[in-house]
């Protein structure tokens, strides 16, 4: 353990000067879409184009991501049990239920090494054919840059699952997933987003990429169905005690309201807030943003220690 440590305190000295995404090992992801195709309007092309985009991000490095497209109960147990990820994505937008007690189980045991969670009440309309917006990767890239975002904060933090669904009616799968990790947490509801809304912190929007919010805002007010993500304490399934954090807030419209979390994650954002219509990449234009360094810093010591674990 003191070795590991040391080599955590040299690695992120000697990578001061360097970006956090020059990373050594590309984080294995796992893209699992259990989510049906509607008639055309989330063909699997689409539900993989952000799968791709992923793997082929800033030419390649950062991710290995690894699409499967199934709706059978049963068949993430088995590929799980001859494959490990450090991310598992779950694209699950159902009215019915895609997952079985074994699936569960191997969802649990992926969680018990790398229990990060992020849940994202958007991702089914991040790539549909539905209008200009919803065509990935969105006003900007915007869309695409932010499920970048959400997939490194895992794999920066040692690894984890991301959870993404659509509006009440169409969360059954993903609270399949949710429920087996946390009892009691789950996706609900349906959302019709204002101005009246702020990301918190730097993980959104200016991590692997900067962008700007207010183009993922443009996206998400053209398709009023967002989810609310769970926010609050809770107990996951191994007894610990986590607590899921909202990542941005917004209010239904006309705004001035109970404002509710689109995205959560059960890591705390840091500091500063964004309004949702700043048009700045990487945000930050309402409160105070990490120093470069410190990111380098927290980077380069998560990635040493990730090599570690993996060398160990």
């Amino acid at each position: 353990m003191k070795t590991r440590f040391l080599a955590l305190s040299l690695c992120g000295t000697c990578l001061l000067g360097t970006s956090l995404t020059a990373q050594a090992v590309a984080y294995d992801v796992l893209w699992w879409d259990s989510t049906p195709t509607y008639a055309g309007q989330a063909p699997d092309s689409n539900r993989q184009a952000m799968s791709d985009y992923l793997t082929s991000f800033g030419g390649g490095g950062q991710f290995n991501s690894n699409y499967v497209s199934s709706e059978t109960p049963g068949t993430l147990a088995a590929h799980l049990g001859a494959n490990s990820y450090d991310v598992i994505v779950f694209d699950a937008t159902s009215a019915s239920a895609k997952f079985n007690a074994a699936d569960i189980t191997a969802i649990q045991n992926h969680y018990s090494s790398k229990s990060n969670l992020l849940l994202d009440g958007s991702l089914y309309v991040r790539s549909i054919n539905y209008n200009a917006t919803t065509t990935f990767p969105g006003p900007n890239g915007a869309t695409g840059g932010l499920t970048a975002n959400e997939v490194y904060q895992l794999g920066l933090r040692g690894g984890g699952i991301m959870i993404g669904t659509d509006h009440s009616g169409f969360q059954t799968d993903a609270n399949q997933v949710l429920g087996g990790l946390v009892p009691g947490a789950a996706f609900s509801g349906i959302t019709y987003p204002s101005t009246d809304g702020v990301f918190y912190g730097q993980d959104l929007l200016n991590s692997l990429t900067a962008i700007a919010a207010v183009d993922v805002f443009n996206h998400w007010d053209s398709i009023d169905t967002q989810a609310i993500a769970a926010t609050g304490a809770f107990t996951d399934f191994l007894g610990n005690s986590i607590t899921l954090y909202s990542q941005v807030d917004v209010a239904d419209e006309p705004g001035g309201g109970t404002k509710f979390s689109y995205i959560s994650t059960s890591w705390q954002p840091g500091s500063g807030t964004t309004d949702v219509t700043d048009p700045n990449p990487g945000g930050g234009g309402n409160g105070t943003v990490p120093e470069p360094g410190t990111l380098l810093l927290l980077g380069a010591g998560l990635l040493a220690m990730r090599r570690a674990a993996r060398t160990a």
